[in-house]
């Protein structure tokens, strides 16, 4: 594990601020596999190349105004990254303002993300990623 693929996680979450989904699955592998964490109803699946991704990141987050993520944990775990990530979000019919606290690992191989999946605490996805607290 590098410190290259942090940077490219820390890039990943900067174009998703920029509203850029594209530059978000920019470095993903053409075989790239996304599995949601299921926690938000409605929104679970697996969700197969950059373009069905950034499909995904589209319909979810456009209905969201000044959605922001911020990083809050990073662990380097072998040819994994995982990251604690609190999203935020303004409903654009509601105006309610909300946040998920979510964790992803994202598996990087020959320079290019080829997995990432979502968890719902920092202890499910240690186990995923073979790591114990």
């Amino acid at each position: 594990m590098s410190q290259e693929n942090v940077e490219m996680v820390r890039r990943g979450v900067e174009a998703f601020n920029r509203g850029d989904f594209e530059g978000v699955a920019a470095e993903f592998a053409s075989d790239f596999e996304y599995v949601a964490s299921g926690a938000i109803p409605g929104v679970g699946g697996v969700y197969r190349g950059p373009e069905e991704y950034t499909r995904f990141q589209e319909a979810f987050w456009g209905e969201f105004d000044e959605q922001h993520g911020e990083i809050n944990e990073v662990i380097e775990a072998g040819d994994q990254v995982l990251v604690s990530l609190t999203f935020r979000g303004r409903g654009k019919q509601s105006g309610v303002e909300t946040r998920w606290e979510v964790w992803q690992a994202w598996t990087v191989r020959d320079d290019k993300v080829i997995r990432g999946h979502g968890y719902t605490s920092r202890e499910e996805a240690l186990e995923a990623a073979g790591l114990r607290e």
